[in-house]
């Protein structure tokens, strides 16, 4: 195990600000969460070695770069679902198997480059969950096919619930390896608009 100190992270960010142009709205607040929550994972992994990515604790097939992988996975999954937004053959190519490795314990080669993973998840935002979710005309109507009567509102706070939890991983991997992560506050002034559709 490397003794690399400790990360003071970027404050948590909790007025997120609408990035669908003018739309307002749920849908709105949700992409601006995600947006969040995937700025928050790559502050805690920025400045981590190849090695860091690659532990895997003793009984765990968990690892850094596995857990980022199936959270982008996750996200395009879900997400492309929600309007006709096909994931390109060759980014779907990159997100399978891994990503729907984790929850089957395998442990398939990873990409061992943060800038490698961080590409990986800004890819499947701009080319999947951006369009699927500008194309998204009602968070309420059920999602066409899904044999669980999901709604888009429910999806979307599905990938939040799944981006914070498994973010919570990705420090607890860090702090084993021998690198922690200070969270810290951001201002906790919000506005609750975002509950309207």
């Amino acid at each position: 195990m490397s003794q690399e100190g400790w990360k003071e992270g970027r404050p948590r960010e909790y007025d997120l600000q609408r990035n669908l142009g003018t739309r307002e709205g749920f849908v709105a607040w949700a992409s601006a969460a995600l947006d969040e929550l995937r700025a928050r994972v790559y502050d805690q992994i920025e400045d981590l070695p190849a090695d860091a990515l690659a532990f895997t604790p003793e009984g765990s097939s968990l690892s850094i770069a596995a857990l980022v992988i199936h959270m982008a996975w996750g996200e395009a999954g879900w997400t492309s679902g929600l309007a006709d937004v096909k994931i390109p053959e060759d980014l779907n190519a990159q997100l399978q198997p891994t990503g729907r490795a984790l929850p089957a314990g395998e442990r398939p080669p990873l990409p061992d480059q943060v800038p490698d993973l961080i590409a990986l998840c800004e890819r499947v935002a701009a080319e999947v969950t951006k369009p699927a979710l500008a194309a998204l005309e009602d968070p309420d109507a059920p999602v066409p096919d899904d044999p669980r009567g999901a709604t888009p509102r429910g999806v979307l706070m599905h990938l939040v619930w799944h981006w914070t939890y498994h973010s919570g991983q990705v420090g607890l991997l860090r702090e084993l390896w021998g690198s922690g992560y200070r969270w810290t506050f951001g201002s906790l002034h919000a506005s609750a608009d975002h509950l309207t559709p």
